[in-house]
């Protein structure tokens, strides 16, 4: 019995040891990808004054084909990335999609490509929609090399979506949001069924997060008939549209104070960046705030983009981030606590030091929701 014991402990901390070993792999791996992109960003930066005035030839050769080496595809291989991949339609012979990725002689993945100085709208999407129907592929690409907008056929198979399941900005985003998603399309990693899974997710994400902000604004009927069907607040009486309109702003007002979210009027745009705050008029960096905070912290600031990242050392030690992002002279910030791994989303640089003076009290990490 002791023998066997031993036998499945033993066993035990070798499938311990593999795991832990697999997920060690998996993070250096992920962490190269990340490597390349900086190199990759780096690399198409140097255009970034002249993108306005490219041609849709300058920004496939200058742009989009660094993505896709960043990916793991050799572009001048027609059997992994076929220029000019023919997708004929009913109506229509000859039509030709700017590229196709390519396994083992079928597609699968549609890239369309528009000038770098061109914003992507629906009315770009035309031709990717009608090409998608014609072939077996279930991914496709928008891009102007610049923005990328991913498609898939979750709504109605072989029938492209509507709506990207991911979509970003090389160079306005931040890169922690969307790199792991984009990981999946490297060419050592690839695997479609694991991609549509996380591009419903992803979709289902997206939707939620919209659904919410407009909640924010003014919630719809449903949620409010929703909060007044609750058994503490229902009276049995009909629940009519003047009901309703009477508690939409009661609803709101609440649902702001909980999710920590102040709606400014500074601008019509700031209703789009929730969790924000309006940026004093005097201030001239973040950092300069937060170093006005009169307790033992030092702290090294660092940019990536458009998003600044602010590291809170404590005896030498780092013990949290603050992110932030200044957009149309607002302000979106999180804290994320090293030590617990939560993040904390702040309204304010004033949060910002109520959040630090508590972790300070609490001597052990951030432990507060804002």
């Amino acid at each position: 019995m002791l023998f066997l014991l031993c036998f499945y402990k033993s066993i035990e901390k070798s499938i311990n040891i593999m795991y832990n070993t697999n997920n060690k792999i998996k993070k250096e791996v992920f962490l190269l990808f990340i490597d390349d992109f900086h190199a990759y960003k780096l690399r198409i930066s140097k255009y970034s004054g002249k993108m306005t005035e490219m041609t849709e030839e300058a920004t496939k050769n200058a742009l989009i084909m660094p993505f896709f080496i960043l990916l793991g595809y050799d572009v001048f291989n027609p059997d992994e990335i076929m220029p000019e991949y023919t997708c004929d339609v009913a109506t229509k012979k000859g039509e030709k999609i700017d590229y196709a990725i390519m396994h083992d002689g079928d597609p699968i993945i549609l890239i369309e490509a528009k000038r770098a100085g061109l914003k992507l709208q629906k009315q770009q999407q035309g031709q990717l929609y009608r090409y998608f129907s014609t072939n077996h592929a279930r991914l496709a690409i928008l891009t102007n090399g610049v923005t990328y907008n991913f498609y898939s056929d979750i709504n109605s198979p072989n029938i492209m979506d509507d709506e990207p399941f991911l979509s970003f900005n090389v160079f306005d985003d931040d890169e922690e949001i969307f790199l792991s998603s984009l990981e999946q399309f490297h060419k050592s990693k690839f695997n479609i069924k694991e991609i549509l899974s996380k591009a419903v997710f992803l979709k289902y994400v997206k939707v939620v997060e919209q659904t919410i902000k407009q909640d924010l604004i003014s919630p719809s009927d449903e949620l409010v008939k929703y909060f007044l069907m609750r058994p503490e607040i229902r009276t049995g009486n009909r629940i009519t549209a003047q009901i309703i309109e009477k508690h939409r702003a009661a609803t709101a007002e609440t649902m702001r104070k909980v999710f920590g979210v102040t709606i400014n009027t500074c601008t019509t745009a700031a209703v789009h960046e929730t969790p924000t705050a309006c940026l004093p008029k005097n201030e001239n960096s973040i950092i300069d705030h937060i170093k006005q905070i009169p307790i033992s912290l030092s702290y090294i600031e660092e940019c990536q983009g458009e998003v600044g990242i602010i590291y809170i050392l404590k005896d030498g030690d780092s013990i949290g981030r603050i992110r932030y992002s200044k957009k149309r002279d607002f302000l979106r910030m999180d804290y994320t606590n090293f030590k617990s791994g939560k993040i904390s989303f702040v309204c304010s640089i004033d949060e910002c030091k109520d959040i630090l003076e508590a972790d300070i009290k609490g001597n052990n990490g951030l432990d507060v929701n804002v």
